[in-house]
Order: structure tokens, then sequence, then C-alpha cells
């Protein structure tokens, strides 16, 4: 460690967000980031548990990753980066993600050609200037070697955020549409959160439609309904 950095340490200490426990860089403690609600590092593809494979109908997924639930310290630290671009939530975000990420062994089973992140619309990502997703998910993306295209252009539509389940299918069907082709790649589609899935499953049926041979999705949180 250099003295420069010893003596910013020792003058500004860096302490747990959770906890106030003295720790090496911004983020979580070990103890606070067990307490998250997570899911389990065995659960790779939730669809197998029943539960969430009631909760979330996606025919054209064939997997389906998340940290964990949206709620609590998680769904209020996805707010503060997507609402308030939040340096500190995004480092709380991309931590969680990395490790649950690692713990999981993702890369080595599921197997991945090229990475689409759900885009915001044009007219949303000039008024905040900044793609959370992109944000808190490409850092590790690029730790992974996993490239991320960008193949998938986003309409002006409304938020979803207050739309009911049949209302999020229609607009999802506006929202969203290919530039290229996918022919025989395996996708990993990103997002944030996942509430219906149907932004989520029509997306997944573009690619299928556009040739790739996979599509599996990992999103930050699952929306319990």
């Amino acid at each position: 460690m250099s003295l420069r950095l010893s003596l910013r340490k020792g003058l500004f200490p860096t302490h747990c967000q959770m906890c106030q426990t003295p720790i090496d860089e911004t983020g979580l403690c070990h103890i606070c980031h067990a307490s998250l609600p997570l899911f389990t590092h065995s659960e790779t593809n939730l669809f197998s548990r029943p539960d969430i494979s009631r909760m979330f109908h996606l025919p054209h997924c064939d997997g389906l990753s998340a940290c964990g639930w949206y709620q609590g310290a998680l769904a209020g630290w996805l707010k503060q980066v997507k609402y308030n671009n939040s340096r500190v939530a995004m480092k709380i975000l991309r931590q969680v993600i990395a490790t649950h990420w690692h713990h999981l062994d993702f890369v080595n089973k599921v197997g991945i050609d090229a990475c689409i992140l759900v885009p915001v619309a044009k007219t949303r990502l000039i008024f905040r200037g900044y793609n959370q997703v992109y944000q808190t998910w490409a850092p590790l993306l690029e730790r992974a070697h996993l490239p991320i295209i960008n193949v998938l252009g986003k309409h002006a539509v409304p938020s979803q955020v207050t739309m009911r389940k049949q209302a999020r299918k229609q607009s999802a069907k506006k929202a969203y549409y290919l530039k290229h082709s996918l022919m025989h790649k395996r996708i990993l589609l990103i997002d944030d959160v996942m509430t219906t899935g149907a932004t989520l499953n029509h997306i997944s049926a573009l690619c299928k439609e556009a040739g790739a041979s996979q599509v599996w999705a990992f999103t930050t949180c699952l929306t319990e309904t």
C-alpha cells in the first residue's frame, strides 16, 4: 500500500454502509453482506424454484438468475442509483452483484457468447444522463471478458412503474426492437429489476426470432408478487 493511500485511509477511514464497522473500501462488511435477502449460491436457475416459476411466466427465456428480492436495503440502493445516481449505492450493488456472480460460478455453468443490457429510451437517457443497468453491471462483465453488444433499441413509451401486468406486456411489445441478427449466439439479458417478466420475456422472444440459440436472464433483483 502506498504512503498516500495509507494516509488517506488513516485520515478518512471507510466504514460499512450498514453497520459503520471500519472496512478497506466503500461497501459492506462481510456480516452485513451475508444478512441481505439474497438467493443461495446453489440456485443458478431460479425457474427450478416452484414459487418463482409460478410468479413469472417467461416461455422464451431458457434460464433466470438474480441476486435477491427487491426489498429492504437492496431496493433502497437500486432506487438511489436509478433516480439519484448515487455513487455509494452503485459501489454497494457492484459488490453484491460481483460476489453473487462469483459464488454462482456463472460463466462456467452457463455458456454465454454476448450480453445485452436492457436500455432506457433515448429521451430518458438524455434527461438522466446515464443508464443505471450499464453503470452497475459493465465493470463485472468486462472483468469476465463477456462482450456487451448494442443490438437492442427502445422506443419512447410511458414508464411501466405504475402499470398492471397486462399493460406491461403491451408496453414491452411496443418498446423494444432488435437491430441485428443473433444467429447461433447464446445471449445473457441483464436488467436491474424484474417485476412481471413481461419485458425480459418479450426481449427473449426477439432474440430467438433473430436466431439466438439460448437466452438467459440475470437481474439484480426480483419483485415478489
